[in-house]
């Protein structure tokens, strides 16, 4: 498992951070957020999809109500939250297993509850904050050895 640990000091930064690692990503892929209230797992997605050329990125809020919601960028993403889920059966409700490997990218809010359900090869990445009035996020980034197919390093 590789690992990276990036340090944003900003809303701004994360966005621009996620908007780079984007370029990485392609179809297939499943992104594991991890990570407190406010630690910038919505944010981070903002910055995903604008870097995958969806161009609303104001648009892009969480789907904590309606559980997931759909950006069609140059690669759709699958944007699940599943904070309000506690069973398995809610978990399988979802549809979850037909996005994942999908022809779009999959990112899972709250991904820690879905431990056992997540594909092996999974991207993780894990959201803290260290002080700052919490702006300053820390953002560490595990993906396997071998990423399936072409890709560039995360």
């Amino acid at each position: 498992m590789k690992k990276k640990i990036y340090v944003t000091r900003s809303a701004g930064e994360t966005v621009k951070l996620a908007a780079r690692l984007a370029r990485a990503l392609v179809p297939g892929d499943c992104l594991a957020l991890i990570g407190d209230l406010g630690s910038g797992k919505t944010t981070f997605v903002k910055g995903l999809a604008y870097g995958l050329g969806f161009k609303k990125k104001d648009y892009v809020s969480s789907p904590t109500f309606v559980i997931l919601k759909n950006y069609p960028a140059r690669i759709p993403i699958y944007h699940f939250d599943v904070y309000r889920l506690s069973t398995l059966n809610e978990f399988q409700g979802i549809g979850l297993e037909e996005f994942i490997g999908s022809q779009g990218i999959c990112v899972i809010e709250w991904a820690d509850k879905l431990e056992g359900l997540l594909p092996p090869d999974h991207i993780r990445i894990e959201f803290s904050t260290a002080g700052q009035g919490d702006r300053l996020r820390k953002i560490v980034v595990r993906h396997p050895s071998k990423r399936r197919g072409k890709r560039k390093s995360l």
